[in-house]
């Protein structure tokens, strides 16, 4: 039992060290999907291979179009509708420093190139301003919000409960030691 919650405790203050996830240790991917050959799309397709291109082969980039097999497979498969999505790690919204940011439609509108070299920068470098939400077409993912925040107070909280707990058996333990020490004459 005491393995157990030494286990739930070290897990506990071990996350703590990554809110964000495990990005810095491998690859971040990055899969551009929709109108990719589309005239109007240019602007965004520039925008997105001029901040992708500052990163080398420390991501991991796969550009599908809509007009291939494989590009509307993939769109269909996520759910996507918008004519541009970029998912980053699988997710096109984020919480950027407290903000909301999804990387659908046009560069310009619900996102910028910072917006986009924010979250690559933030994953790589593990620096926990950002934050993935679920994914949800046309909407807020107020769900997705909340556990974004509470994430780390909710870990907190486990870790110091778990621990208490511990604490709190091997005095216990060491109460008992000492009661059966003295009953047994031991220890004058």
């Amino acid at each position: 039992m005491n393995k157990l919650i030494l286990l739930i405790f070290t897990f506990c203050i071990l996350s703590l060290t990554n809110v964000n996830g495990a990005y810095a240790a491998g690859k971040v991917d990055v899969v551009v999907v929709g109108d990719i050959n589309h005239g109007p799309m240019q602007p965004s397709i520039r925008a997105i291979k001029e901040v992708t291109s500052k990163y080398g082969d420390q991501i991991n980039v796969v550009w599908l179009d809509l007009e291939t097999a494989e590009g509307r497979q993939y769109f269909d498969e996520h759910g996507l509708s918008a004519h541009l999505n970029v998912l980053i790690d699988g997710h096109y919204q984020f919480l950027v420093n407290g903000r909301k940011v999804s990387f659908q439609w046009f560069e310009g509108t619900g996102w910028t190139k910072n917006d986009l070299d924010s979250v690559l920068s933030g994953l790589l470098n593990n620096s926990g301003n950002v934050t993935p939400l679920a994914n949800t077409e046309g909407g807020g993912d107020v769900f997705g919000l909340i556990i974004a925040f509470l994430r780390l107070p909710i870990i907190l909280a486990i870790g110091v409960i778990v621990g208490i707990l511990y604490l709190v058996r091997r005095s216990r333990k060491r109460k008992a030691l000492e009661k059966r020490t003295k009953l047994n004459g031991i220890g004058k």
